[in-house]
């Protein structure tokens, strides 16, 4: 199973609420989550938000993402610079090990190079499981991103608790499988166990 999800959706779906939502299960469950949730805060007019804010998942420390360019700006008005200061907690959820890294977009900005898109690469080389979020049109740039290696979810709660829960059960067997062998090589060599007792079940 990859290591690499993103819930697939459209624009207009409340995909902050469900990955919020999401995450609150997985903490339940015993997972731990590190990284940004996205909140938009005030009124909507049409597809607009007063502002944009992402959350540390571990501290509840808030970042601003979004330019103050008016009411209903054109454009994109997201703050690569606030995005940027963001991205000091998905670093440090990545040192610390969680067992799950949330990055709450793969959007405009990583479509073309930028914003969080290094952080995705930093998780997997560190062998951090992380799951995301992605819309039309910017799944096309997802797809080259990760070249078939991605799990595809949609905004089901039970296929992203699936995903992650297998993920995590996963990792704690290997974990066990690791304390198990670091204890065998604290023995002295005429002292070690023999092979089939050094052995460890599969099922561990």
């Amino acid at each position: 199973m990859s290591p690499l999800a993103a819930v697939h959706y459209e624009r207009g779906d409340d995909i902050d609420q469900f990955l919020v939502t999401a995450c609150k299960r997985l903490a339940a469950s015993g997972v731990r989550l590190g990284g940004l949730l996205q909140v938009s805060r005030g009124e909507r007019g049409g597809n607009c938000a007063a502002s944009v804010h992402v959350v540390d998942l571990r501290t509840g420390r808030t970042f601003d993402i979004w330019q103050d360019r008016g009411a209903c700006a054109r454009g994109c008005r997201l703050d690569e610079g606030g995005l940027a200061q963001s991205e000091i907690a998905i670093r440090q959820a990545i040192a610390d090990r969680v067992d799950l890294l949330v990055i709450n977009r793969f959007g405009r900005a990583e479509s073309l190079g930028r914003g969080l898109r290094e952080c995705f690469e930093a998780a997997l080389l560190a062998g951090i499981p992380a799951l995301t979020a992605v819309r039309p049109p910017y799944d096309v740039a997802w797809a080259a991103f990760h070249g078939g290696l991605a799990t595809d979810l949609t905004c089901n709660f039970a296929e992203v608790l699936t995903w992650a829960s297998r993920l995590h059960a996963g990792s704690a067997r290997e974990l066990r499988r690791n304390d198990i062998q670091r204890s065998f090589d604290g023995f002295p060599t005429t002292r070690r166990p023999s092979a089939s007792i050094r052995s460890v079940p599969s099922s561990l």
